[in-house]
């Protein structure tokens, strides 16, 4: 029997994927000093994990470490060489970053790197410590240049101003990847049974073992909801939720949920103008215990108008990118503007419990 090599990382049962959270980075530098990557001094801006990088694929961030830090990027090398080696390294290469010693590989291995990977893997996490791209099977000469043209992509058409009043709202880009949200959009399209609705009660709930539709044509709007029932996608859906919402609503308003309503994806239609008027998501005893509303956007671009707006904290228009998730405290007012284009399509539920 071959016995594994010490410097191998333990196996991941699930690779991480962009939208995840990203495993925290603790180990030390060159020098010996303890560095994190989830330090208050670091989260907050954008994080380039570079994996496996030898001198070619280190120096060309040396290269570009200007233009990386333009957009505040903080460069970390992880290398399963330890602090002597690195120090070596470091001092060679004259880098201005640090290289962190993974010498039993358990770095590499919480994100799924295997120690003799033959090239580089570099891992871009967003400010808030998710990740937002993984970067791999390219040539070391081109690795930085591909990375810093990913953060440009990512960071560059966001820009800080200032806010007047702003929705208590939490905002999750790439909560859902683009296999899902076109997986999500072609299901709607699904050949299921239709049910009238009154506000959001149908009998549909009752009857329907299977997905089925809920159309809405009355005092609560113009829209039609694919409610699904499919045990295998909500599972899958749920494991989304639990791995990338989570953990966030948990920070962000310091709570957790442990139930949900049914997943739904609904369509708004520009042949009908569709809308949903102001309402709250919790007004009557059948609906009080919603806490949460998650809507995740399945389609941007593909129409025109359509956004979320919440009157009670101004005249801010909600229109995000593919795959970004909006949560809010089911109590706030809130409404989708008409579609005047296309059709907009959104997977939404309720979350509740504690």
């Amino acid at each position: 029997m071959t016995l594994p090599d010490p410097k191998s990382p333990p196996p991941r049962k699930r690779p991480l994927d962009e939208g995840d959270p990203a495993p925290p980075v603790g180990a030390v530098d060159q020098t010996g000093t303890p560095v994190f990557s989830n330090a208050d001094l670091v989260t907050g801006k954008p994080v380039v994990l570079i994996f496996r990088g030898q001198a070619e694929a280190l120096a060309g961030f040396r290269d570009l470490r200007p233009s990386f830090g333009k957009w505040n990027a903080t460069l970390m090398a992880i290398s399963l060489e330890g602090v002597t080696a690195n120090a070596s390294l470091h001092h060679r290469l004259g880098l201005d970053f640090q290289i962190l010693a993974d010498e039993d590989g358990k770095i590499h291995g919480a994100y799924g790197v295997l120690a003799d990977a033959p090239e580089p893997t570099v891992f871009l996490l967003d400010p808030a410590h998710r990740v937002a791209r993984k970067i791999a099977g390219v040539a070391p000469s081109e690795l930085a240049g591909k990375a810093l043209q990913e953060l440009e992509a990512l960071f560059g058409g966001v820009a800080s101003h200032r806010l007047g009043a702003h929705a208590p709202v939490l905002l999750l880009p790439r909560l859902m990847g683009e296999a899902d949200c076109e997986a999500l959009v072609a299901r709607w399209h699904r050949p299921v049974g239709e049910w009238p609705s009154s506000q959001s009660a149908s009998e549909g709930h009752k009857v329907e073992a299977g997905d089925f539709k809920v159309v809405h044509d009355g005092s609560y709007g113009r829209a039609t909801e694919h409610v699904i029932q499919d045990p295998e996608l909500e599972r899958h859906l749920d494991r989304i939720m639990r791995r990338r919402l989570f953990p966030e609503l948990k920070k962000a308003f310091q709570t957790a949920v442990s139930q949900r309503e049914r997943y739904r994806i609904s369509a708004y239609d520009a042949a009908a103008a569709g809308f949903l008027y102001p309402h709250r998501d919790n007004p009557i005893p059948a609906i009080a215990h919603r806490r949460f509303t998650v809507s995740v956007n399945l389609n941007a671009g593909d129409y025109e108008g359509g956004a979320l707006r919440f009157r009670e904290y101004g005249e801010d228009l909600y229109d995000v990118g593919r795959g970004t998730a909006i949560v809010w405290s089911a109590a706030l007012l809130h409404e989708v503007l008409p579609v005047t284009s296309g059709r907009r399509f959104i997977l939404g539920t309720h979350l509740f419990g504690g």
